[in-house]
C-alpha cells in the first residue's frame, strides 16, 4: 500500500486518526483551529518529534520516522 504525502483533516480527531494510521506523513489542519486545539496538537505530537508549519491560512503537521505517541 502506498503512502499519501498530504491529507486534509477537518477537525482534531480526524487529524489524530490520520497521523496514527501510518499512511500519511503530512496532515493539513483545514478548520478554524483555536489556540486550545493548536496547543493540544503541539503537546500530543510535537513533543514526540512532529513539526507544525503555517502554510497560507492553514497549518501542516508533518511526521517523519518517529514512534506514534500514545493518545489519551
Amino acid at each position: 500500500m502506498s503512502q499519501q504525502l498530504l491529507s486534509t483533516a477537518s477537525n482534531y480527531l480526524e487529524a489524530c486518526e490520520m497521523l496514527r494510521s501510518g499512511f500519511v506523513k503530512q496532515v493539513r489542519l483545514d478548520w478554524n483551529i483555536g489556540s486550545d486545539e493548536f496547543f493540544r496538537i503541539a503537546s500530543d505530537w510535537c513533543d514526540a518529534g512532529a513539526k507544525i508549519k503555517k502554510e497560507g491560512r492553514s497549518f501542516i503537521i508533518s511526521i517523519k520516522g518517529f514512534p506514534i505517541p500514545r493518545q489519551r
